[in-house]
């Protein structure tokens, strides 16, 4: 389960992320390397560099990002590695920590964001927020051998969330049930299991890994959109973020996105 306590962090990191991105001024230490200089941003420049993009994340939230055999991997390196094939410009990953103590010095510069950071408008007087490219899915999940099968089988009955993201949901969404609020993800599941709630309804990347790791076990009933979005992060005024929103409406067009999008999120049948 030490892969699901991982992922479970996501719940609790969303709400960092908000607050990080508004505070976190897009610059990390010791990242440029080698090869082509830096370069003031001018008119018609892009990046930083001429031949790459510097991008950061913090490499802790699986699926969106996280550190596998000494590579970062994830959705939001995926999406963001398209972007730069489609700049056609080299990409370059640098691991980041939202930590509003560390000092930050200002010689060093990131190009972009990406991070599973949900954009708040009263944020982008300090920085620049892409057009949302994800928003956040949550399912339906009961036990295997019970009789609900639609979610109409749950009018009235006992549906497990996680207390901070109860808000992520359309209120008439909820309204036919009576929604148990839970702090802890593993403590939910557990009285699923025991009968005490009849479903939970869960963000979809950490319900997926659940149900993964506890196979034949449960069974998604529907899956959902919810009200949380996450957005690229831009230095205020980069030209960068009108060619990224370009890209993306490019990629949800012409079906790299939706790829990209069920390689980490899709759910096995049954």
């Amino acid at each position: 389960m030490e892969q699901t306590r991982k992922i479970i962090r996501i719940t609790a990191a969303l709400a960092v992320l908000v607050v990080a991105a508004a505070v976190y001024p897009l610059i990390a230490a010791g990242c440029y390397g080698s090869g082509d200089s830096p370069y003031a941003l001018g008119e018609g420049q892009l990046t930083i560099y001429r031949n790459r993009i510097l991008v950061g994340t913090d490499p802790t939230y699986p699926p969106f990002e996280y550190n596998r055999d000494g590579s970062i991997e994830g959705f939001d390196i995926d999406i963001a590695s398209e972007i730069a094939a489609r700049l056609d410009k080299d990409i370059e990953i640098i691991p980041i920590t939202w930590d509003f103590s560390y000092k930050i010095p200002e010689d060093t510069r990131l190009d972009m964001i990406i991070s599973a950071v949900s954009a708040h408008g009263d944020k982008d007087e300090f920085v620049d927020f892409s057009d949302p490219y994800y928003t956040l899915e949550y399912i339906f999940v009961v036990l295997s051998d019970t009789e609900l099968k639609i979610k109409e089988d749950l009018k009235g009955r006992k549906v497990g969330m996680i207390d901070i993201r109860v808000k992520d949901i359309d209120p008439s969404y909820l309204e036919s049930f009576t929604v148990e609020e839970y702090r802890e993800v593993l403590l939910m599941m557990e009285d699923l299991r025991s009968g005490k709630i009849d479903a939970v309804l869960i963000s979809l990347p950490v319900g997926k890994n659940i149900i993964e790791e506890n196979e034949g076990i449960y069974r998604v009933l529907e899956v959902i959109r919810s009200s949380m979005m996450f957005n690229i992060v831009f230095h205020q005024g980069s030209p960068l973020r009108e060619e990224v929103n370009r890209i993306l409406a490019e990629m949800v067009q012409d079906g790299t996105y939706q790829q990209i999008h069920d390689r980490w999120f899709s759910l096995s049948s049954g």
